[in-house]
């Protein structure tokens, strides 16, 4: 099986293409006319966060920091405001983006390489590039977690920083950062009291693995080889002794949420908050409803259950666990619609598979969008993300993102970087009910 290397959450590392991009996106030209891009670069995250008067908005990183309010003056709940191209206003406020002295030779500032947020606080887990002279090639080190809050701006959480640099401390020089594992996560929920963030430090799914391999899990951050550990976020006031309790790594029952040297992503249900071994997982959680379903992706399958039947998952295998095929490659994301769910995979494109009631059909079906001609083979679908899962995939006031990637050359990988960056679907009377995907 292809190991997918993506610890850092960054860009992603040895991904293979290949493509007939010129005859494709002619196609899409003469179909959808294609807006200039606006959020161009990698954009690894979009996450809510709710301002102390209520209002909603969505925070996304592409290297900078860009926001936009999401929901109407008159009624919070709405969540249809600003659905129209060059909507998002880049966040001045945020840590400085880099960049580099000719003279000095050398990089400054702070490439924004992942967001997460909680109830309270957005969080931003940035790095500056150093070149590397063995390798020939810019490496991101001086790992840094910052919060913001509508109250107090952009604010360093020195009590996780303190950490990541012993951390990268001791890491090999000679592994360029291939031996690391930094995991921002969240569960990203609609309902903002179920918004939970963490951090791993160290742990598992590096490149490299013989560092990981000598961490053992747990809250002592103080020695040589230091522990992994997952750490409950709390803006400035972070707690590093509140790590995670140790699961089984997998979902199992209420007292074993699954949290490990191995978690990269976490969902709220039941009251709880379930730590799992995927990128891509989810519910069905809208902003006036809890979630009844739990949804995730383990390489090609989409796996789902009630969350009512959650204390009796033992194995994916098994009942209660019900799955749903047709991807052609590994999942990486997700979102989830009132009646559908949209699998973003590794070299394949994305899939759609239609959802009643949240349970899932058991295979894929084709979009009644331009989704496939949007986002297929060689562009790796990174990121979606669905503004209010209340609403179907194509109801009056959706609105659904999608962030694609290629790797190695444009004529290598038969891609165009003019179409790396952010896409999105509107279908709403802002934007004259658009209805398609296009860039951002």
């Amino acid at each position: 099986m292809k190991k997918i290397f993506l610890s850092i959450s960054i860009a992603a590392a040895v991904f293979g293409f290949s493509g007939c991009y010129d005859a494709i996106f002619y196609n899409i030209r003469n179909e959808v006319p294609l807006e200039d891009g606006v959020i161009n670069g990698y954009t690894n995250s979009i996450v809510r966060y709710q301002a102390p008067d209520g209002t909603e908005f969505l925070y996304l990183q592409n290297g900078n920091v860009y926001y936009k309010q999401i929901s109407e003056d008159t009624d919070k709940k709405i969540l249809t405001k600003n659905q129209g191209h060059g909507k998002w206003t880049k966040d001045s406020s945020a840590p400085e983006g880099i960049s580099y002295s000719y003279f000095d030779q050398e990089f400054s500032g702070t490439y924004s390489c992942k967001l997460a947020s909680d109830s309270k606080y957005v969080y931003l887990l940035g790095a500056t590039p150093e070149y590397d002279e063995s390798s020939s090639r810019n490496i991101l080190k001086n790992f840094k977690l910052y919060c913001y809050s509508k109250e107090n701006g952009w604010k360093s959480v020195d009590a996780v920083n303190t950490i990541l640099k012993k951390y990268e401390s001791t890491l090999a020089e000679d592994k360029y950062m291939m031996d690391s594992s930094i995991q921002l996560f969240c569960t990203n929920t609609p309902q903002n009291a179920h918004r939970k963030a963490y951090i791993r430090i160290g742990g598992g799914s590096p490149y490299y693995s013989w560092m990981s391999d000598k961490q053992t899990y747990g809250n002592d951050f103080t020695s040589e080889v230091i522990n992994c550990g997952i750490i409950e976020l709390n803006g400035t006031d972070t707690d590093i002794a509140n790590v995670v309790p140790l699961g089984d790594g997998k979902i199992g029952t209420l007292e074993k949420t699954g949290a490990g040297k191995d978690t990269t992503s976490a969902v709220y249900a039941n009251g709880e908050v379930y730590f799992l071994d995927y990128l891509a997982s989810s519910t069905n959680e809208t902003k006036d409803k809890d979630a009844d379903y739990i949804y995730f992706g383990n390489g090609k399958t989409l796996y789902w259950f009630n969350t009512a039947s959650v204390s009796s998952v033992k194995a994916l295998d098994a009942d209660p666990v019900g799955k749903s095929a047709g991807c052609a490659d590994s999942i990486l994301s997700m979102c989830v619609t009132n009646d559908s769910i949209i699998l973003g995979t590794y070299e394949e494109g994305a899939y759609r598979v239609k959802t009643d009631s949240g349970k899932p059909e058991t295979s894929t079906s084709d979009f009644t969008t331009n989704a496939d001609s949007v986002m297929y083979n060689p562009y790796i679908v990174r990121m979606l993300f669905c503004t209010d899962p209340s609403l179907g995939e194509t109801d009056n006031g959706s609105a659904l993102y999608s962030a694609l990637q290629f790797q190695y050359t444009e004529s290598s990988a038969s891609a165009s970087y003019k179409n790396v960056g952010l896409w999105s679907y509107y279908n709403s009377e802002e934007n004259g009910h658009r209805n398609n995907w296009n860039k951002e």
